[in-house]
């Protein structure tokens, strides 16, 4: 037998083993799947359905009556509160400035300082004004004279009476020219109109003040006007003396409590809003103005009933609670009409339509209807300080400090695959042991299976030529 043929035939053998096995295979697994196909299944459905309860559908609950929570209706305060926004104003406020055009002599006072009523602020240059003021007053004296020596004559008769009028008039017009030069050197003295605090100052000794220039700033912030804006409509809440509250960014958690002083007399007409100013206590000056103000108004304080928010039903034709009642030994609900107010923490105010005492549904409001009989709950029993969690078992501590220690996830490990039935002249590869597995014992080999050796080739004659 050449060598080719000798190759074709164990090819022709390897092909026929490896079909063998795949026959041998799938069969197996066809076997396998009609034994789990037929395996006895579970308990019924029906056995785990949780059985009916009297009156209802299985699991039980539409017959009975539904538990609710109630509460009584009870006073609460509610006012009609108003938000705005404002800003800060000083009580007294200026801008430091001159009169005249002069060189500025001195200034007496330093940014911050407080000042009093009528204190020196600034001294101009006033050389020239007190040298016309000692004139002017050496003539009045002048004059003075002149016009007590002709009314003396005039008394006894010596001198006309058209001359002691005309000394009289060069004497009074000799005083007015001391009055005028007197204020013109007042002039040149600035003093404080009002006691208050100075601000930064902006202009030096030396420098050329003229009308307008502003040289500092002087604030009275005992107390501090507060000016917002209020719309038309809630003017009518509005009036002198009415409680405020206002809170700044510049001092958090600290509200400023103060009362409207008075209301503008016209209404914007643009913004249809018309202007409040209230005013604030400021006795450790921590308003400053100009700040920034949110403001609280609340007018027209009232005691008056509430219901919790969560019990009222609004819909389209009003709002409606449930009241409860007891009828015929049974503790039913009927919707009640109501009207509503404001609103305050949660509770809402009622106009009309309850009264003080009646119990309504807080909880459960969605599962009753009207004229339904509900089981009244008691109220959410609150934790005993006594009652203290158990400590966790040793081996449950234990595990749980295991897992923490160990960052990497804890996998299941696979099961080991089935190792395929044998077939009679087919030897299947052993599988590798796992890692960190024990090796199993190798099973007892299965008796050899006797093959039918190959059969020869026929012989091929060489072709002769």
């Amino acid at each position: 037998m050449s060598a080719p043929e000798k190759r074709y035939g164990f090819a022709a053998v390897v092909g026929g083993v490896l079909v063998v096995a795949a026959l041998a295979v799938g069969a197996k697994i066809f076997f396998d799947g009609d034994k789990s196909a037929g395996a006895p299944a579970g308990p019924p459905a029906q056995a785990l359905a949780k059985p009916a309860g009297p009156g209802g559908p299985p699991g039980g609950g539409r017959g009975e009556a539904p538990q609710v929570q109630a509460a009584a209706v009870a006073h609460r305060s509610f006012s009609d509160a108003l938000q705005a926004i404002g800003t800060a104003q000083a009580r007294e406020s200026i801008v430091v400035t001159s009169k005249v055009t002069d060189v500025i002599r001195a200034i007496r006072f330093d940014s911050g300082d407080r000042v009093a009523k009528g204190q020196t602020l600034v001294e101009l240059a006033n050389v020239e004004q007190m040298a016309d003021l000692n004139e002017a007053r050496a003539s009045l004296e002048v004059e003075k004279r002149e016009f007590e020596r002709f009314k003396s004559l005039g008394e006894s008769g010596f001198a006309p009476k058209a001359r002691v009028e005309e000394a009289q008039a060069a004497f009074e017009r000799a005083e007015a020219r001391v009055q005028a030069l007197q204020a013109r050197i007042a002039d040149r003295t600035i003093r404080a109109p009002f006691a208050g605090v100075m601000g930064l100052r902006t202009a030096s000794p030396g420098q050329l003040a003229r009308p307008g220039d502003p040289i500092a700033t002087l604030d009275d912030v005992s107390s501090i006007k507060l000016d917002f804006d209020v719309p038309e409509p809630r003017l009518a809440n509005l009036k002198t003396g009415v409680a405020i509250s206002a809170t700044s960014a510049a001092s958090p958690g600290r509200a400023f409590t103060g009362v409207i002083d008075s209301i503008d007399s016209r209404i914007n007409a643009a913004s249809r809003t018309v202007r409040v100013r209230a005013l604030l206590p400021n006795a450790d000056r921590a308003l400053k103005p100009g700040m920034l103000m949110s403001v609280e108004i609340q007018s027209n304080p009232r005691e008056a009933l509430a219901v919790a928010e969560m019990a009222v039903l609004e819909q389209a034709d009003g709002a409606y609670v449930f009241r409860v009642l007891e009828k015929d030994g049974k503790t039913v609900v009927e919707r009640t009409k109501i009207t509503l107010g404001a609103r305050s923490a949660g509770f809402v105010e009622v106009r009309d339509g309850l009264n003080v005492g009646d119990r309504i549904v807080t909880e459960g409001v969605q599962r009753v209807r009207p004229g339904q009989p509900v089981k009244i709950a008691p109220p959410p029993a609150e934790a005993k300080p006594s009652q203290t969690a158990q400590p966790a078992p040793p081996a449950l501590i234990k595990t749980a400090t295991a897992l923490a220690a160990d960052p990497r996830p804890v996998r299941p490990k696979p099961p080991a695959p089935k190792p395929p039935a044998a077939v009679p002249g087919v030897t299947v590869p052993e599988q590798p042991a796992r890692a960190g597995e024990p090796a199993k014992p190798e099973p007892p080999a299965a008796p050899a299976a006797q093959t039918a050796p190959p059969s020869p080739a026929p012989a091929v004659e060489p072709v002769r030529t």
